[in-house]
């Protein structure tokens, strides 16, 4: 529109002359709709003008509203904190007073507690002093017991050591006996053995004069046969070496030579084949002789090896019984010395670890209440044990070691420590129920502490306060605490708590006054 009035008035400008003439009807119509367009401008900008000052009121309103929503909100916490405070009083002195009845009356059962600890202190006394005499009896009873068991090892040391001496005295004679015999049979077989050589060599000497009687009659024949041949030879030789001496002398010198070198060595010759003669026949003697005595002797060496190897087996037959035996009584006698060991180390153990439960039960005698003073031990409610016990009272008469109770009867071994036992577990009863009472008081503390804590929390503002999540600290219309998400199941009313409270205050007339 203001580029179309600055046309228009160039216009007229521009017309010659300078002077303004009359308007057309299409400039009136011109004219008259700038006008009008003109007067729309103007309503258009009156009208943005007033929603500017309306929007500036709304946004100064609602800025009015959300001040005064908070300072209502404000003081409707005060009211909420002070009916909370008033609320929470009450409840803490409810709590105090239930609190002050409780330990009043702990007090009364631990001073109850305490009467029972006293008079139950007697009662252990007492129950202490029949526990060491049943005690010295068992201890009285143990060492009888191992004295006898000593004598008796003694006598059966005894025993057994005569016996191996008795036997080891008849083994002892039985193999001088024996030995006496080898002896004597060996001293006779010598003897025999000397006679059977002494004839051997009587026969032997007669044979063989027999022999040089024979050689001598044989070498007189043959001699006078040889000297019979020897002259004729010697004759016939005289006469060859006449001969030959007259037809070569020197031959016959070295002949001759030659002839008492023959001469030697026939007689060398002939020494030597009698000699060899004689001990030819004299080996044959003699292996005939010993192949007799070899046989003999194989038959008496092979029966006295028969009877050495049974004797020698005897020996040995007897020499591992005695080890055998030796063995089993070294056995026994190691067993022995180790279960005697083992029952005095377990009987010492036994003996301390008796000590420290009287040490013990000497210290918790202390902290005996009066009723356990005077009723230590609780009625069992086992239905069995009658019959139990009338089923092993024959077996416990034969038994050399055993307890008797207060009434004479006799205790079984299994059933020693069952006053203990009952008087353990009434004081671990005690022991639970008291630690399951301090349980249940922390837990009340516990709450007492956090019921304070927010009374604090509401009465107080500080970062923790501010930080943690609290439903009555609400900054620019937002509180920190987070939404529980809703439940899909059931349909539930809810009824602010600011709602409730201002139509309580309006009620009771105090809306006036808060404001």
């Amino acid at each position: 529109m203001a580029k179309i009035g600055k046309q228009f008035k160039g216009a007229s400008k521009d017309k010659p002359g300078g002077k303004k003439g009359k308007l057309t009807d299409e400039e009136r119509r011109m004219q008259e709709e700038m006008q009008r367009l003109l007067e729309e401008e103007r309503t258009r900008q009156e009208e943005e003008r007033r929603k500017r000052r309306l929007k500036e009121r709304q946004a100064q309103e609602e800025k009015y509203s959300r001040v005064n929503r908070l300072k209502i909100n404000n003081q409707w916490r005060k009211l909420m904190r002070l009916v909370k405070v008033e609320d929470l009083r009450k409840d803490i002195e409810i709590i105090s007073q239930s609190h002050e009845r409780e330990v009043d009356r702990k007090d009364a059962i631990i001073q109850m507690l305490d009467r029972d600890l006293e008079e139950s202190e007697e009662q252990y006394q007492m129950a202490l002093r029949s526990h060491l005499q049943v005690v010295d009896r068992l201890l009285e009873l143990h060492a009888s017991r191992t004295k006898a068991l000593q004598h008796e090892f003694e006598q059966d040391l005894t025993e057994l050591t005569g016996e191996f001496a008795d036997e080891r005295a008849e083994i002892t004679g039985a193999h001088g006996a024996h030995r006496k015999e080898l002896l004597e049979v060996m001293q006779l077989m010598e003897h025999e053995y000397s006679e059977a050589e002494e004839e051997a060599r009587q026969e032997t000497d007669g044979q063989r004069e027999e022999i040089k009687n024979r050689n001598a009659e044989d070498y007189n024949m043959l001699r006078d046969t040889l000297e019979r041949v020897i002259k004729r030879i010697e004759q016939d030789f005289d006469t060859a070496h006449s001969n030959y001496m007259a037809n070569t002398e020197a031959r016959t010198l070295e002949f001759k030579h030659l002839t008492l070198r023959d001469q030697q060595s026939a007689k060398t010759i002939d020494t030597q084949t009698r000699r060899l003669q004689r001990l030819q026949d004299s080996i044959n003697h003699w292996r005939v002789k010993i192949a007799n005595n070899a046989r003999e002797c194989d038959e008496r060496n092979r029966a006295m090896r028969e009877e050495k190897e049974a004797i020698s087996r005897h020996y040995q037959d007897l020499k591992a019984r005695m080890s055998k035996f030796r063995e089993g009584e070294a056995k026994r006698l190691q067993e022995l010395t180790l279960n005697a060991r083992s029952a005095i180390k377990a009987l010492g153990e036994k003996h301390k670890k008796a000590e420290t439960i009287l040490k013990l039960a000497e210290l918790n005698r202390k902290l005996e209440t009066e009723r356990e003073k005077v009723l230590p031990f609780y009625q069992s409610s086992v239905e069995d044990e009658a019959s139990a016990a009338a089923q092993v009272a024959d077996v416990s008469k034969s038994l050399q070691a055993s307890a008797t109770g207060r009434d004479g009867k006799v205790v079984e071994e299994w059933n020693y420590l069952n006053h203990f036992f009952k008087r353990y577990n009434k004081v671990l009863l005690d022991e639970m129920a008291i630690g399951r009472e301090k349980g249940r008081l922390e837990q009340e503390n516990t709450d007492l502490r956090a019921i304070l804590k927010q009374y604090l929390d509401g009465i107080s503002v500080n970062d923790d306060v501010i930080n943690a999540s609290n439903p009555l600290l609400i900054i620019n219309s937002r509180s920190n605490v987070t939404a529980l998400p809703s439940r899909p199941t059931g349909r539930m009313n809810v009824i602010e708590a600011a709602h409730k409270v201002m139509i309580t205050q309006l009620t009771s007339g105090k809306q006036g006054s808060s404001m």
